[in-house]
């Protein structure tokens, strides 16, 4: 009897040891890193604002890269949610939503995660360091109540600093890696900003040509391919169906590589002519009648019997999804539009491919004009979809053109052996 005494008193003097420290160890717990970045406020501001590169920032995806990710809420902002979904039980379910943004200075998020402890945040805030303040000094930080709950505060004692602050020091180096991936450009003073769009399959006809770089001897370039252009839609009773399309080869230092493209229709079957020849009481009959259904955009291309010449080619384009922006200014302003247009892709989780391009909304002779006007684009991929590539008809390939038809090839067969 005397020892279970003992053991019973013994217990309640580790139950009372237990309550006592329990109750001087701190009631909450935060911990903090931070990491430096040269890229521009609006890059580390608009990747943070959203989840949609959630899982390149963010430490949480490396415990379970199967784990289930839903978004909802607005795309970005505040009211931006996502929730995670694991099957392993160490990690289960929770939410992470945005809370507060406060621009250029931090942006705090709401944690429901599986652990003790209540108001759980994490906020990152952002000060301007280094030489002319244009590095962002980026501080990522963890706090979690207990309140009276004493497991929590031995918890958070025992593993916050261990378990939070290794995942915060991990998303951290995602987040430095992924910043360096994106281009050095402050696209957020671009007042006519960004959007992504689809465009159209569409017949066209190319000259593929280069110069110096130097703005004369560019739009001599574009000038000389244009006329070729121009007389081949001439020849085969074409019209222009959009603007002049500038595709970028290659920018380099000396010389600059490009395409001039015109996308074609046959003559007479734009929307003017088609408006033209609706009038008086047709007009008034295509008002009243319930508009057709819309184009299938799958549907395939019609093919045109054209007859090129020089250096023009006759190629039919993908349709495709763009990164787009407009420009109004000199041509030489151009490349710098190009790289904002594609480091606002990439923040967006949109993956630039192939070649950026523009459109002419005027004349070449203006290019260099003050209020110039200019489309600019670059393709993104389309996630899960192979980009299909441009198919030449005239001239023809090469390694086509090479193997004779059937019927040619029995014909020149049967004229050899009649020889």
């Amino acid at each position: 009897m005397t020892r279970v005494i003992e053991w019973i008193v013994s217990l309640l003097i580790v139950i009372a040891l237990f309550v006592v420290i329990g109750l001087f160890l701190p009631a909450s717990r935060t911990v903090s890193h931070s990491v430096e970045t040269n890229r521009p406020m609006s890059t580390v501001n608009d990747i943070l604002s959203s989840f949609t590169r959630f899982k390149d920032w963010n430490a949480l995806i490396n415990h379970d890269p199967r784990m289930q990710l839903t978004t909802s809420g607005p795309e970005s902002g505040v009211g931006a949610a996502l929730a995670f979904s694991s099957s392993q039980h160490s990690i289960g379910s929770g939410k992470w939503e945005i809370k507060e943004i406060v621009p250029g200075e931090k942006i705090v998020y709401a944690l429901d995660t599986p652990g003790r402890g209540t108001n759980k945040t994490m906020t990152f805030h952002f000060e301007r360091t280094g030489q002319r303040n244009q590095n962002i000094e980026i501080t990522q930080r963890y706090s979690v109540d207990y309140g009276y709950d004493l497991l929590g505060r031995y918890a958070g004692t025992l593993y916050v600093n261990s378990e939070v602050g290794a995942d915060i020091k991990r998303g951290l180096t995602k987040l430095s890696n992924l910043l360096a991936t994106i281009p050095r450009f402050d696209y957020s003073q671009h007042e006519p900003g960004f959007e992504v769009a689809e465009l159209p399959a569409q017949n066209v006809l190319l000259v593929t040509t280069a110069a110096k770089r130097a703005n004369d001897d560019i739009a001599l370039a574009m000038t000389n391919q244009r006329k070729w252009i121009d007389q081949v839609m001439e020849k085969n009773d074409l019209e222009p169906a959009g603007p002049m399309r500038i595709v970028t080869n290659e920018f380099g230092s000396d010389t600059y590589a490009f395409d001039v493209v015109m996308p074609i229709r046959r003559k007479g079957t734009g929307p003017a002519e088609a408006a033209d020849a609706a009038e008086g009481e047709a007009a008034e009959a295509v008002a009243e009648a319930t508009p057709a259904p819309a184009a299938d955009p799958n549907a395939p291309l019609e093919t045109f019997e054209v007859e090129v010449e020089g250096p023009v080619v006759y190629a039919q384009l993908p349709a495709m999804r763009v990164a787009k922006s407009s420009y109004t200014g000199p041509s030489p302003g151009l490349a710098r539009i190009r790289d904002l247009v594609r480091a606002w892709a990439l923040v967006r989780g949109h993956e630039p491919t192939d070649r950026p391009f523009e459109e002419y909304l005027g004349e070449i002779k203006d290019m260099l004009a003050e209020d110039a006007e200019f489309n600019v684009y670059w393709p993104v991929r389309v996630p899960g979809v192979d980009a299909a590539a441009p198919r030449v008809i005239a001239p023809l390939p090469e390694d086509e053109a090479a193997e004779p038809a059937p019927a040619a090839a029995e014909a020149a067969e049967a004229e050899a052996a009649a020889a």
